[in-house]
């Protein structure tokens, strides 16, 4: 199909199992096409990073070609572009997604003929239109935010396997991914703003039923991971959802604030079916969590913590070492903390500084110094012996926080009786 517009996720090597999201990004504008009556085709190419190009035989001669890339992600977007014009020097290669929203001007200087900035439903459109029209295609667009999210329809999961795909949440089963808001009220100097910008917005309760109802009829899956940076930014909202979920029987695992909460709001949540929440703790120390913006305090979430446990809800805490300002006090304020707090899961990560942020933009203010991070290796969350350190404090050089990194990791495993990416250690042993 000549006219058949091909969407692209790179392979992410760096990841456990590249297998365990959907690539919800492109199969939102693979829906807005589909619904504007549009051929398009959505081409996942995790795990291909060794066979590129065969894995895009059965592509050649499209008009147009999409891809979306996070930063370890972008060199393979970049191989793929390569060998789309080597077979096609008249095809447009299109890049959006968290990299070359930071960085648009790069991947103009790296061959790309156009860059989406922000969201991409309505670009998509536009650039249809324009190759239809044998019009020039500006070399970056960057449109108005959508303001009704439910105007965008839903992912078009079915041009996927989905059942290929999924995500573990225990002993409950493997859990297929959906997002029921866009973006964070929030200011973390480490995160990255230029996809969709300071704030949220939020599909309606009535939006997300009608979504759930669609993947359990189309797919019989009951098992959900809610993909939104904080889910229960909206007291009202995640109880009217909780409510509705109900009905639903489903089993589900969230991401949360831990000064958002109450502990009624938790025991909906058990009610509505949620197992587990991943909440961004990122340090013991008072000093890191003002140092990065955080707007949270250690004692609520230690209180979180225990919150969670007593509404019976696995609890599952994110921290970093090397942070901007960490030095040996921080460090064991956080070990300590998990020693107090004792989470029933942890993720346990190395700074890493992305384009585009408050500190990698002027790391000089925040007490740190950043080496070149080779892309490919500019990943937060990877596969345990693989972790690289790019980040030193005025206290830590690099080599330092990855030994203490290292350390840790393995204290923190036996304390909790758990490890990421493996699961709880004794019934291993057993």
């Amino acid at each position: 199909m000549d006219n058949q517009i091909i969407l692209i996720n790179p392979p992410s090597p760096f990841l456990i199992n590249q297998k365990c999201f959907l690539p919800l990004g492109i199969l939102y504008l693979a829906a807005v096409l589909e619904k504007n009556n549009i051929p398009v085709k959505v081409i996942d190419l995790a795990g291909a990073e060794d066979s590129l190009e065969p894995a895009l035989d059965n592509y050649p001669g499209r008009p147009l070609y999409g891809i979306t890339a996070s930063t370890p992600q972008y060199p393979y977007a970049k191989k793929i572009k390569d060998i789309i014009k080597s077979r096609n020097r008249d095809a447009r290669v299109i890049i959006g997604g968290s990299h070359p929203s930071s960085v648009p001007k790069q991947c103009l200087k790296d061959g790309f003929d156009c860059v989406v900035v922000g969201e991409g439903e309505n670009a998509v459109l536009d650039i249809v239109k324009a190759s239809r029209e044998k019009k020039e295609l500006p070399s970056l667009i960057r449109l108005p935010y959508i303001p009704v999210l439910d105007s965008i329809p839903f992912p078009a999961r079915h041009l996927l396997p989905i059942n290929s795909y999924g995500y573990d949440i225990g002993q409950e089963g493997r859990a297929t991914t959906i997002i029921t808001s866009r973006g964070c009220a929030f200011s973390c100097v480490f995160c990255s703003k230029d996809v969709w910008q300071q704030g949220a917005r939020f599909h309606s309760v009535d939006y997300v039923i009608e979504e759930l109802r669609s993947v359990i009829s189309d797919y019989g899956i009951k098992h959900f991971l809610f993909l939104d940076d904080a889910i229960n930014l909206k007291k009202e909202r995640i109880h009217d959802l909780c409510l509705k979920l109900k009905p639903l029987r489903i089993k589900w695992r969230c991401y949360a604030r831990a000064d958002f909460n109450a502990k009624e709001t938790l025991l909906a949540m058990k009610e509505a079916g949620c197992v587990e929440i991943g909440v961004g703790v990122e340090s013991g120390s008072q000093k890191i969590l003002d140092t990065v913006g955080k707007g949270s305090t250690v004692a609520r979430n230690t209180s979180f913590i225990n919150e969670c446990k007593e509404a019976g809800i696995t609890a599952n805490a994110f921290i970093m070492i090397g942070l901007p300002g960490e030095d040996y006090q921080t460090v064991e304020a956080t070990r300590r903390w998990m020693e107090e707090a004792r989470p029933d899961k942890f993720g346990f990560n190395i700074f890493m500084p992305y384009a585009g942020t408050p500190v990698y933009n002027n790391p000089q203010n925040y007490d740190l110094l950043i080496y070149d991070i080779p892309q490919e290796h500019s990943w937060v969350k990877g596969r345990q012996g693989e972790y690289r350190c790019y980040v030193a404090t005025s206290k830590l050089s690099s080599q330092e926080i990855l030994r203490l990194f290292s350390e840790l990791f393995e204290y923190y495993s036996r304390l909790l009786n758990w490890r990421p990416g493996v699961g709880e250690l004794n019934r291993l042993i057993a």
